[in-house]
């Protein structure tokens, strides 16, 4: 095993991993990295992939894994003082990297192509209307578990769409803060039986979700990848505009306002500048 390319490995899943908690798309910043696609073929060819790409997954999944503790602990505070600010933030890595899947459509600037944007809109738009958007209770009944099994495998299925973020179907479907609420909780081992296991019952929904939307993220990159990132950008395009409509939930600070417009332009020059294939 190689130690850098272990190192490399490790610090691209790191980078991904902060896609999975705050609302980016881990996808999106994995076709950045230049490594989604080789994440898409070991997912859809595992057995193959611990033979022949076993450094690869070990590093990259040990580095989404660490980030995903660190960005939990760190958003749940961020989120909860500063809301404004940190969705403002989020948007402007959003929008950044808006050019990067530009270049996936091959300028093919056809009616067919631009209908599949406009698909991408109105299907996640769709998406936030069946809830409010408020925070869900999490239950242990039959019916609250069947739920956070469903949440699992929408967040993480739509998570392997580059431009989907999973955090911000959570946020759309009021699962978001609960889940951060939930993990800081195993984290602090408050009632840690209880939450672990809802928290397994999330994460069994999350593969089943990844696994489906991989072969179908696969099939669909092979056999028409522009039709797909053109509605790739529809999905984009929707999730800044949920984002914006969320911010009006919020009370209004002035100071927190300014310094928000000031993180979406730093946010917005990070991902432009460094997410590149």
């Amino acid at each position: 095993m190689k130690k850098e390319s272990f190192i490399t490995h490790f610090i691209k899943g790191f980078i991904i991993g902060l896609g999975i908690i705050f609302p980016i798309s881990a996808s999106y910043l994995a076709v950045g990295l230049g490594v989604y696609n080789r994440l898409l073929d070991d997912i859809n060819d595992f057995k193959t992939a611990i033979k022949k790409d076993l450094v690869f997954l070990i590093s990259t999944i040990f580095g989404i894994a660490l980030s995903c503790l660190v960005s939990c602990l760190l958003i749940n505070f961020t989120l909860k003082r500063y809301p404004i600010a940190t969705l403002l933030f989020f948007c402007g890595l959003i929008v950044g990297g808006i050019p990067l899947l530009s270049k996936k459509t091959h300028k093919e600037y056809k009616f067919i192509n631009f209908l599949m944007t406009i698909l991408g809109i109105l299907l996640l738009v769709g998406v936030s209307l069946i809830s409010s958007g408020k925070s869900d209770i999490l239950t242990f009944d039959a019916i609250g578990l069947v739920k956070l099994f469903g949440a699992g495998a929408l967040a993480a299925g739509t998570m392997m769409i580059p431009g989907v973020s999973g955090s911000v179907i959570l946020v759309i479907i009021g699962y978001y803060e609960p889940m951060l609420e939930l993990i800081s909780n195993i984290v602090h081992f408050t009632n840690f039986g209880h939450n672990f296991l809802m928290a397994l019952i999330f994460g069994i929904g999350m593969i089943v979700g990844i696994i489906i939307i991989s072969k179908i993220m696969g099939f669909l990159l092979k056999k028409h990848e522009v039709k797909t990132y053109f509605a790739i950008i529809g999905f984009v395009t929707a999730s800044v505009i949920n984002i914006f409509i969320s911010l009006f939930e919020y009370t209004f600070n002035i100071y927190e306002l300014l310094a928000g417009i000031i993180l979406f332009a730093v946010g917005f020059i990070i991902s432009f500048k460094y997410l590149k294939e």
